[in-house]
Order: C-alpha cells, then sequence, then structure tokens
C-alpha cells in the first residue's frame, strides 16, 4: 500500500514527469524505427535480432521507470537503459564498417568535413578530371574562384560514380541543390548544396557538356566525359527547367547500356526463338507491341528487337522523339526534324516501303492508327510505349488505334517487361527453398537451391563488405519479359474484349509467357533472388492500384 502511495503522485499527480517519460520513449522510437533499424537492413546486421534488443530493453526501462518510486533515481536509470542498446549497437556497428561510414558524436564531424573542403579547395583533393566539348578542363588555381564549382560539381558526380549509378538527377532551386542517383534502380541522395554554390556547380557541368549556362528554360542536350579512379566514364547531359527551378539529367555510359545483344535483354531463350520468326520474309509483318513503365528499359530492349535484324538484307527505319543511340545499318528519323509531327513523319516513311519500322514513344491516335492500318502484310513495325502493366499496354493500344479489329488485325505480339537487380554472384548466399512456397505455387521441387543476397564476405574470420557490389548485395539490372504470340482464335477474344480469355487461351497454347513465370525462370536459376522479384511485382501492382484512383 506503501509503494502504491509513493508511486501515484509521482507519476499522476505531477504535470511534467509523465511528460519526460513519454518525451524520452517517443524520440527511442524515431530513433529506431527511422533510423538504425534502416541501417541495421542497410549493412545486413539482422534487423530482427537487433530490433528485438532494442524492444527488450525498453521494457525494462519502463518497469524501472514505473516501479521504482522515486522518480528522481528511476527516470536516470531508465533513460540509461533505454538508450543503452542503441549505444551497443553503436559501438557494434562501429567496429564493423569503414572508417568513412562511422557513427561519430559532437562537433569532431563537422570540422573535419569543413577542413577536408579547405583542403579541396587549396587543389589537394580534386579526384575528377573532365573533359569537354572544348578538350580537357583544367583545374582552377587555388586563387580562382571557379575551383568551388568545380569542387561542388564533384561532390553531386563522385558518390553516383563510385556506386555505379547509371542516372543522376540533380535539382536546383531556392531552397538548394541535390541530387539523386539511381544505382540499379533505386534512388539514393547526393549531400544538399546551398543555392548559390549549386548555380555555380550547375552552370559548370553545362558549360563543359556545350549548353548554355544562362539559358535555364530551353530543353538542351550536351555531353562530356569524366576521368576518374574507376576508368573513363561518357556522359549524356539534359538540361531543363523553369524559373522556379533547374534540372539535370546526367547518364553515365548510356551506349553501353542501351546498344545489347538480344540475348541479354533478359528474354527467355523460347522468347526469343519466338521472336526470331518473324525474321523470316513470310512472316516479318505486322505489329509486334513493346512495352515497360517509365525508366525500364524500353529503349534498349527496342534497339535489340530491331538490331536483332540483318540491316543489311533490310530497310529499317527507326522513328523517334529523341535518339539515344545509333545502330548500324538502321536510319534514324527525330520527329519535327523535317517538319510535320509524329503522324506525318510515320506516313512520310511508311510511303518509303521498309520492311522494318521501330516506332519509338509513340503515344497519339493517329500514329497508332496508321500502324495498325498497315495491316498483316505491311511491313513490320515494332511500336513502343509506355503502359504500366501487360494489360494496360493492350488496353492503351486498342484505345489509341479506336476500332478493335483494326487493332488486333494486324498484332502479332506482345511483350512487356520490368527490370529486375540481378544478385552478386560473389557474395550470394546459396539455401535451400521452404516447403511453403510450394504453398504459394512455386514450383521449388524443381530446383535444389535458390540464392538471397548477401553483400558481405568472411576473410580471416571477420565479415567485410563485399569487394564486387560495395555491400549492396546486387550488380545490375536484367528485364523480366511477359509475351504473348497472337493467332487467330486469341484475336477474336481480344477483338471482342475479353483480355482474360485471350490470355486463358494463349496459355493453354503456351503463346504466353507470364510476368510471374519469367521471374521465376529468373529466381530459379540464380539471376535475381525471389526477394528482389517479390518487391518489382508488388511495385508493378501498387501502381496500377494508384493509376485506378
Amino acid at each position: 500500500m506503501s509503494l502504491l502511495a509513493e508511486f501515484t503522485p509521482v507519476y499522476f499527480m505531477s504535470p511534467w514527469k509523465p511528460f519526460l517519460v513519454v518525451a524520452a520513449f517517443i524520440a527511442w522510437a524515431w530513433l529506431v524505427g527511422t533510423k538504425l533499424d534502416k541501417d541495421a537492413t542497410k549493412f545486413h546486421f539482422d534487423p530482427v535480432k537487433w530490433n528485438s534488443y532494442q524492444l527488450g530493453g525498453a521494457a525494462v526501462a519502463l518497469a524501472t521507470m514505473l516501479f521504482i518510486p522515486n522518480f528522481y533515481v528511476s527516470f536516470p536509470i531508465g533513460f540509461a537503459l533505454l538508450f543503452g542498446t542503441t549505444l551497443v549497437y553503436w559501438k557494434f556497428r562501429n567496429a564493423e564498417v569503414p572508417e568513412s561510414e562511422q557513427f561519430q558524436l559532437g562537433t569532431d564531424g563537422l570540422r573535419k568535413r569543413a577542413e577536408l573542403r579547405k583542403a579541396m579547395k587549396a587543389g589537394r583533393a580534386v579526384a575528377l578530371k573532365f573533359e569537354g566539348h572544348n578538350g580537357e578542363v583544367p583545374v582552377p588555381d587555388k586563387t580562382d574562384d571557379k575551383l568551388l564549382a568545380y569542387l561542388d560539381a564533384e561532390t553531386l558526380l563522385s558518390p553516383a560514380l563510385e556506386n555505379r549509378a547509371t542516372r543522376l538527377e540533380i535539382k536546383l532551386n531556392s531552397k538548394g541543390c541535390q541530387g539523386i542517383y539511381i544505382v540499379d534502380g533505386i534512388p539514393s541522395k547526393t549531400d544538399v548544396l546551398s543555392a548559390k554554390d549549386g548555380v555555380a556547380a550547375v552552370g559548370f557541368l553545362k558549360e563543359i557538356a556545350g549548353a548554355d549556362p544562362a539559358d535555364v528554360r530551353k530543353k538542351q542536350h550536351g555531353a562530356f566525359t569524366i576521368m576518374h579512379k574507376g576508368g573513363t566514364t561518357p556522359i549524356d547531359l539534359t538540361a531543363s527547367g523553369t524559373t522556379g527551378s533547374h534540372n539535370l539529367k546526367i547518364e553515365f555510359d548510356r551506349l553501353k547500356r542501351i546498344r545489347i545483344p538480344i540475348d541479354s535483354t533478359g528474354l527467355l531463350p523460347k522468347q526469343i526463338e519466338a521472336l526470331n520468326v518473324y525474321q523470316q520474309d513470310e512472316h516479318r509483318h505486322g505489329v509486334i507491341l513493346v512495352g515497360s513503365a517509365k525508366q525500364q528499359g524500353l529503349t534498349a530492349t527496342c534497339y535489340s528487337l530491331v538490331h536483332s535484324h540483318d540491316s543489311y538484307l533490310n530497310n529499317i527505319i527507326s522513328l523517334e522523339v529523341e535518339n539515344v543511340a545509333t545502330l548500324e545499318g538502321v536510319t534514324h528519323q527525330l520527329v519535327g526534324v523535317d517538319g510535320g509531327d509524329y503522324s506525318t513523319n510515320l506516313q512520310t516513311i511508311l510511303r518509303r516501303d521498309p520492311e522494318i519500322i521501330l516506332s519509338a514513344d509513340l503515344n497519339d491516335a493517329a500514329s497508332a492508327s496508321l500502324a495498325a492500318k498497315s495491316g498483316i502484310d505491311g511491313p513490320l513495325i515494332f511500336v513502343g510505349m509506355h503502359a504500366s502493366s501487360f494489360r494496360d499496354l493492350v488496353s492503351k493500344w486498342a484505345s489509341l488505334v479506336g476500332d478493335p479489329r483494326e487493332a488486333f488485325n494486324s498484332l502479332q505480339a506482345i511483350t512487356y517487361q520490368r527490370l529486375v537487380r540481378k544478385v552478386c554472384e560473389n557474395c550470394r548466399v546459396a539455401y535451400t527453398p521452404s516447403e511453403d512456397l510450394a504453398k504459394q505455387g512455386l514450383p521449388i521441387k524443381e530446383v535444389e537451391q535458390l540464392y538471397r543476397a548477401g553483400g558481405q564476405l568472411q576473410v580471416k574470420n571477420k565479415v567485410v563488405e563485399c569487394p564486387v557490389c560495395r555491400g549492396n548485395g546486387y550488380l545490375g539490372q536484367i528485364g523480366v519479359f511477359e509475351t504473348m504470340f497472337l493467332t487467330k482464335d486469341i484475336r477474336k477474344q481480344l477483338i471482342a474484349g475479353d483480355l482474360k480469355a485471350a490470355m486463358a487461351l494463349a496459355h493453354r497454347e503456351q503463346k504466353l509467357v507470364r510476368l510471374q513465370d519469367a521471374g521465376w525462370a529468373k529466381v530459379s536459376d540464380g539471376t535475381t533472388t525471389l526477394e528482389e522479384f517479390g518487391r518489382v511485382a508488388k511495385s508493378g501492382q501498387s501502381k496500377k492500384k494508384t493509376k485506378k484512383k
């Protein structure tokens, strides 16, 4: 009774003591939930185990604060217990990660950063060399104001280069300047520059690329080369913006990613075999729909499909809004260069009577109708379109053409793709799939083992970051393709507006490879992981739901 009497005034009658307890737990929950859990996942430190430790420490801390009568004793002890596990995690991770990734308290980190910036400004830490449209760019002297712009450009570019990024998007506005770089489809942010420093850095990059730094609104293109410790990387730059913001899109070694052979796209051998039928003279007619969501490899696939045909035996013409690569033996035509809109340019190309046409970026009804009207006896036309799913691609094509019979009578095949990350072969971890996966409809009896991402290696009894993927666990991307090849009966179902029945019929006739089947093929042969394909499939489903709303 005396214990309850002492406890009650402390926690239920005091106006400020309960507030301190609640504030401590809110701060702890924010730290663990938003920072430490993600950090443990990033470095593969078994986040479930560490979260259990954190919750256990919190439970002991709460019990201490509630049941020790004297608040001035219970709160400090409980507070120490609450954050004690966090300190243990801090010491553990600092012993396991590189020095550059370690947590530091106090102002030492800020002081070291300032000292580093000062040293860089003195010209002792320049890591990148640039070669622009006027030749190699000299490193500014330490007394030159342009040095800071040079170094700030490095600040934006270096993380992307070090982490194998394919694209860097820089946004500059009155609040500051920051880049988002994409590594295997996953975005990460660069350090934030002030608006003043950002203006100078963006201007520097535009200038060496051959663009006009003063022109903010006009869309401009340029190119330059970066020499760094990892080698030489060609850069394609696109600048655009408004009066309120300025945007740069920087693509790293774009040609290497765009010009790939068809057997490197991710198409399964049986899918390639079915597509190769259209290389034969008697089958080289009609429309093949090629689709994907944005930034999912559509351009590379379109180029690969076109280039799989002999450009010396066939007259091949490509119609594009923007040409990102030149294919040997292919005539590339840009929309608007010779006047007219997309449909006018496509009509002109059809009059030249080519054997093969690539109609990239098609998104208007007039052009879709022209492609469809060319008929099953016309040229082979690869139509590239962005869509959120296979069903959306078919629906979009039918909607643009207008007449279902016209839309599907000339349609030969449909391909739709998503990109998945390839698991790093240097650090991937093999495991035997559990029987629970069979309950989800996966044919696990067909495989002896699957792989999960590692990111770490054990060297001399110490766990170290994988030097190949830099601890990521994944290395590069590859396509997963859903394909359907049309027959007379399948066309009838599509013309009737019954896509579900058409797909069911195609599946029975082995004319359909579903996305999940293609994904499982990539999982079972060790190209990617079950978790990665699940992430990509879930992402596609969430986009469809968002679009419906």
